[in-house]
C-alpha cells in the first residue's frame, strides 16, 4: 500500500516523514511525454499500447505509473537511501528496443533540431547563456564499426561484474527478461541525479555519505568505486541509456549531452566486449569541433583518454 498527497508525491509506506518521498505522478507524466516526442514510443499493433518492439518482436509496453508505483514501494528502503545521496530523477530506459532504431532516432532528433535551429551546447544551469552548436551535414552519429557489428549480438555483454572472461554478465535477452534489472519485462525503471556535466577531479560533493563520481577514471576503476558500500543499489550506464537520456535532453532543453569539448563524454560501464586485441567497453560523446555523437569504444584500464571521460550511474529498481 502507498499514501499519495494531494500534489502527487509518493509517500513509501513505512517511510518516515522526511524521507521516502519521491514525486512520481510529476515525473511519470514528465518522462511519458517526452519519450513520446522522441519517436521512442509508438503505438503497439496488438495491444494498441504505447510502448516499443524489442529485439525479438515482441511488444514491450512501457511501464504504466500503477506499475511503478509497485516497484518503488518494493524498493522503499533504497529509494530513500538513494534520495539522500542525491538521485531524484525517474529514468525509463527501453533495454528491449533494437540499438540500431535507437540510433536512427537520434541522428533524426539532431536533424530535427539543427533544421529549427535549436540545439545547443550543454548547460550547467538554466540561466547560464544558450550557445549554438554545429551539426556535421554529412554524418550526425558516428559508430564504430567493431561496435556495430557487436550490438544486439550476444558479444555484447551487459552488466558484467568484472571485465574478463570470468565477466557473469548477461545478454540483452536475458536483461530485457531480467526483473533485478527491468522490473517491467523490456523496460529498466531506475533513479538519476539531475547534473547534465559530470563534476570534475575534486570537484564532487558528498551528499548523504555517498561521493558524486567525478571523470578521469578508467572503466576498471569505476566499476570497483561501484561496488562499495556507499553506492549499492548503482549499475553503470549502457548505449540504450546514453541515447534515451540524449534524446530526451534534446526534447526538453534543445541542448546535446555528454560533451567531450566540456570534459564530460560517458562511459557505458554497463556493457563490455572482449575482441581479439583487447577487452573494451562503450563511450558515447558529442563531438563538438565535428559537430556529430560519437559511440566508440576503449580498452578497460585506458588511462590515456580518461581525461575527459567519466560515468554517471542508474539505481535500477527491480522486482
Amino acid at each position: 500500500m502507498t499514501k499519495q498527497t494531494i500534489n502527487g508525491t509518493i509517500q513509501l509506506e513505512g517511510a518516515r516523514p522526511s524521507e521516502g518521498l519521491f514525486p512520481l505522478e510529476k515525473e511519470y507524466t514528465r518522462v511519458i511525454t517526452t519519450l513520446s516526442r522522441t519517436g521512442i514510443l509508438t503505438l503497439l499493433p496488438r495491444s494498441e499500447n504505447l510502448g516499443v518492439i524489442g529485439i525479438d518482436g515482441k511488444e514491450y509496453p512501457v511501464p504504466t505509473q500503477e506499475q511503478l508505483q509497485k516497484v518503488f514501494t518494493r524498493n522503499k528502503e533504497l529509494v530513500d537511501r538513494k534520495m539522500r545521496q542525491g538521485f531524484n530523477r525517474l529514468e525509463l530506459t527501453p533495454m528491449a528496443m533494437p540499438l540500431p532504431r535507437l540510433f536512427d532516432l537520434m541522428k533524426a532528433g539532431i536533424l530535427k533540431h539543427a533544421a529549427e535551429g535549436k540545439i545547443y551546447q550543454t548547460r550547467r544551469s538554466a540561466s547560464d547563456p544558450l550557445m549554438p552548436v554545429r551539426v556535421n551535414t554529412e554524418k550526425q552519429v558516428w559508430v564504430w564499426e567493431t561496435l556495430r557489428q557487436a550490438i544486439d549480438t550476444d558479444e555484447l555483454v551487459y552488466f558484467p561484474q568484472e571485465y574478463s572472461t570470468n565477466h557473469r554478465g548477461q545478454t540483452k535477452l536475458e536483461v530485457v527478461n531480467n526483473g533485478r534489472i527491468c522490473a517491467i519485462p523490456g523496460w529498466s525503471a531506475g533513479l538519476v541525479e539531475s547534473l547534465p556535466i559530470m563534476p570534475g577531479q575534486g570537484q564532487g560533493r558528498t551528499v548523504g555519505g555517498r561521493r558524486q563520481l567525478e571523470i578521469g577514471y578508467s572503466p576498471r576503476e569505476y566499476l570497483q568505486t561501484l561496488q562499495m558500500e556507499a553506492y549499492q543499489g548503482e549499475t553503470g550506464k549502457t548505449l540504450e541509456d546514453f541515447i534515451t537520456k540524449f534524446l530526451t535532453c534534446l526534447e526538453t532543453t534543445n541542448e546535446v549531452s555528454n560533451d567531450v569539448s566540456d570534459d564530460n563524454a560517458l562511459w557505458c560501464l554497463g556493457q563490455y566486449m572482449k575482441i581479439p586485441y583487447a577487452e573494451v567497453v562503450p563511450a558515447g560523446r558529442w563531438h563538438r569541433p565535428i559537430g556529430r555523437a560519437r559511440l566508440d569504444m576503449h580498452r578497460t584500464g585506458n588511462k590515456l583518454c580518461t581525461k575527459s571521460l567519466g560515468v554517471s550511474s542508474t539505481v535500477r529498481l527491480g522486482t
